[in-house]
C-alpha cells in the first residue's frame, strides 16, 4: 500500500502526504501542483481516493493490531503461559547472538594449516623444554610465576608454529593445593604459561602436552561439519513387537525417515523408518562408533593413546613461597575476595585454587557449602532444576548422599531422577537432554528434553526460590561445534525468557570438565571440550547467570576423568550454593 504515495506524489507538501492547506503554485512548473493543471477533475479525485484509502487501512491495521496485544496482555495477565515465547512477543535488552558471531570469537583458537610431512616432525614433549621465567630464590603469596615453554619436534629441531594443546597446573600435594595455569601462545613455537601463587609452602609445576598442534589440526579437519562419527542403533516398541533401525542426527539414507524435528528452534534427530511399526514407537537409543574418517598411519600415530597427555620434560625445582605480609597462614592461602558471588560475575580463568582440598574463587566469596549443616540451610524450601548429562547429574547423587534425601528412579532410567525430602522441603530433579547421547547400551529416549523448550515449561512465578543448572558438552564433542553452538544459543534464548517471567529464578552454567586420556580422542578428546568451553563462556558470559568452572577444578586438581571425585563435584556444589545463598 505504501506504493500509492510513491507513484502519486503530491509536490508542495514536506512528508508526500496531502496537506490541508492549499497547494499553491510551484515555480519548478510541475503539472502536478497547479489549481488549473492539465490533470482533470475526476484524475485528482481518484489520488485523492487511492490516498485516503491508504491511510483508511494504515489505520485500521494499527488499530487491530493494538486491539490483538491488549488482549494477549490481558490473556498473560489471567493466565500465565509458560509456552515457548515468540521473538514478536518478547523483548530484551541482550542482543541477538549468531552461530557466526560465536565462531567469528573463537577464529584466534582454530589450528592453522601446516605442511605435516610426517610423525617425526610433529611436536615431542620428551625433546621441548619448559624453563622458569626469571628465576628467584623465593616468592610471596600473591606473585606470578612465568614459565616459558619452548617446542620441538622428535628430531630435536625448534618449532616454528604454535598450536599445541598445553594444560598446566602448579600444586603443593602435602597442603592438599593445586591451581591451573594460564597458556599463551605465541605462534612461533614457544608459550607462556602463567601462575598466581596463591599459597605459602613448596610449589610444584607441571606443564602436559595433551595433543601436539599437528594432533590438533587432524582433530579439527575431521570435525568439522562431520555428523558421521557416531551413528544409533534405535527400537520401536508396540505391544510384543520391537523392531531396529539406525537413526542420527544428519543421515545419508535414501531409505524412508522418521525425522523428529523442533522446526522453530532448528533441532533434528532422524531413524531409517521401521518395517513395520509407526515412528510414535521409538523407544530407546543406543550409539556405535562408525568406522571413519580415513587417516593416515602417522595422524593414527598422532592420537594414539601413549601419545595423549604427556609431560614435558623440565628441571625447574619446587618453588619456594612465603607468606610476606604477616597474616596467618590459612588467612594468607585463603586470599579471600571481598565481594559476594552474585550472578553475572565475569570468571575469569584461573577462576580459584584449590586449598586442603576446599576451593576458593580468586573473585568472589566462597561459602561454607561442604557442610551438611550449611547445605540444608540453603536448600531448604527450594527446587533444583538440573538438567544435562551424567555429570550434572553428579550433583543430584551427590547431595542426595549428603543430606540423606530419598532418591526416586524411573523404571524406564538407569540413574535416579529425583532427590526429595519433604519435610525440609527439597526437591532435586534432573533430566538428560536431547541427542546427541553417547551411550554403549540402550537408553529410553522417553525422558529426553531439549532443555530451551523445558526451561520454557518450568513452572515458577516471580517470587521463585527455584534454581537451574544447566551441565552439557561431553556428547557433543564428537559433532560440528556449530551444532553444538547452536544447542547453547536456543538455552540462551530460553534463559532470557525465563528471567523475564521469573527474575528471582537463578540459573548456573556447569561448565565440562576433562575426562581420561583413554578416551576415542578422535570423537571425546579434550581439544573439543575446551574449544565448547570457550563457546560457552562466550554465549553465557554476557547473561546474569552463575559460572560455575569445572574445567578449571578438574585441571587443578589432575582429575582427567569424565565423572571427577568427590572433592570436584563437592566444590563445584558449593560454588553455586555460594551465588544462590550468598546471605547465609
Amino acid at each position: 500500500m505504501f506504493s500509492l504515495c510513491v507513484i502519486f506524489p503530491l509536490r508542495g507538501t514536506s512528508s508526500g502526504i496531502m496537506s490541508s492547506k492549499p497547494d499553491h503554485p510551484s515555480t519548478e512548473g510541475s503539472s502536478f501542483v497547479r489549481w488549473g493543471c492539465n490533470y482533470s477533475v475526476k484524475k485528482f479525485t481518484f489520488i485523492s481516493l487511492c490516498c485516503m484509502m491508504f491511510l483508511f487501512l494504515y489505520f485500521s491495521k494499527m488499530v487491530k493490531w493494538t486491539s490483538i496485544m491488549a488482549f494477549l496482555d490481558l490473556q498473560n495477565q489471567n493466565k500465565p503461559d509458560h509456552t515457548h515465547m515468540t521473538e514478536e512477543l518478547f523483548v530484551t535488552p541482550y542482543r541477538e547472538m549468531t552461530v557466526e558471531d560465536v565462531i567469528s570469537s573463537l577464529r584466534g583458537n582454530f589450528p592453522t594449516a601446516t605442511n605435516f610431512t610426517s610423525f617425526q616432525s610433529s611436536s615431542s614433549a620428551r625433546h621441548s623444554v619448559a624453563r622458569l621465567k626469571q628465576p628467584r630464590d623465593q616468592f610471596c603469596v600473591g606473585d606470578t610465576l612465568n614459565v616459558l615453554v619452548e617446542m620441538r619436534d622428535y628430531r630435536g629441531r625448534p618449532k616454528a608454529y604454535g598450536g599445541d594443546f598445553i594444560l598446566a597446573r602448579i600444586h603443593s600435594p602435602k597442603l592438599q593445593a593445586s591451581a591451573s595455569g594460564d597458556v599463551t601462545d605465541f605462534h612461533n613455537g614457544s608459550y607462556r604459561v602463567h601462575f598466581t601463587l596463591f599459597w605459602p609452602g613448596e610449589v610444584q609445576v607441571s606443564v602436559l602436552l595433551i595433543h601436539p598442534s599437528e594432533a590438533v589440526q587432524v582433530l579439527w579437519r575431521t570435525g568439522k561439519q562431520n555428523y558421521n562419527k557416531i551413528e544409533y542403533t534405535a527400537t520401536f516398541v508396540n505391544g510384543n513387537k520391537t523392531e531396529k533401525a539406525t537413526c542420527g542426527l544428519r543421515l545419508n539414507k535414501k531409505a524412508p525417515l522418521c525425522e523428529y524435528k523442533d522446526e522453530e528452534e532448528g533441532e533434528y534427530f532422524a531413524c531409517v523408518q521401521p518395517p513395520t511399526l509407526p515412528c510414535s514407537s521409538l523407544n530407546t537409543i543406543a550409539s556405535h562408533n562408525t568406522p571413519g574418517p580415513f587417516l593416515t598411519k602417522d595422524e593414527t600415530r598422532l592420537l594414539a593413546k601413549t601419545n595423549v597427555g604427556l609431560q614435558i620434560k623440565h628441571n625447574i625445582r619446587p618453588v619456594r613461597v612465603i607468606n610476606c605480609s604477616g597474616i596467618s597462614l590459612f588467612a594468607t592461602a585463603a586470599h579471600r575476595p571481598s565481594e559476594k558471588c552474585v550472578p553475572g560475575m565475569k570468571s575469569p580463568f584461573p577462576s580459584g585454587y584449590f586449598f586442603a582440598n576446599r576451593w576458593f574463587s580468586s573473585f568472589c566469596q566462597i561459602g561454607p557449602f561442604l557442610s551438611e549443616d550449611a547445605i540444608n540451610r540453603c536448600l531448604t524450601g527450594r527446587r533444583l532444576h538440573v538438567r544435562g548429562d551424567s555429570t550434572a547429574h553428579q550433583w543430584v547423587s551427590y547431595l542426595g548422599e549428603k543430606l540423606g534425601l530419598t532418591l526416586k528412579k524411573s523404571p524406564i532410567a538407569w540413574m535416579p531422577f529425583l532427590a526429595f525430602d519433604d519435610h525440609r522441603n527439597i526437591t532435586i530433579q534432573w533430566k538428560k537432554h536431547n541427542p546427541p547421547w553417547i551411550i554403549a547400551h540402550h537408553i529410553s529416549t522417553k525422558e529426553f528434553v531439549y532443555i530451551s523448550r523445558d526451561l520454557d515449561s518450568l513452572d515458577v512465578g516471580e517470587a521463585s526460590q527455584d534454581a537451574v543448572v544447566i551441565g552439557i558438552g561431553q556428547h557433543f564433542r564428537a559433532f560440528p561445534l556449530e551444532f553444538f553452538i547452536h544447542r547453547l544459543l536456543n538455552i540462551r534464548r530460553a534463559i532470557l525468557r525465563l528471567q523475564a517471567r521469573s527474575p528471582q529464578t537463578q540459573v548456573f552454567i556447569k561448565l565440562e570438565n576433562n575426562r581420561e586420556f583413554s578416551s576415542v580422542i578422535l570423537r571425546l578428546s579434550d581439544w573439543y571440550g575446551h574449544m565448547q568451553n570457550l563457546a560457552q563462556r562466550k554465549v553465557f558470559g554476557d547473561l546474569k547467570v552463575g559460572l560455575v568452572d569445572a574445567w578449571d577444578m578438574s585441571v587443578a586438581a589432575n582429575t582427567f576423568s569424565v565423572h571427577p571425585n568427590k572433592i570436584v563435584v563437592s566444590n563445584e556444589v558449593a560454588v553455586a550454593l555460594s551465588y544462590l545463598c550468598h546471605n547465609l
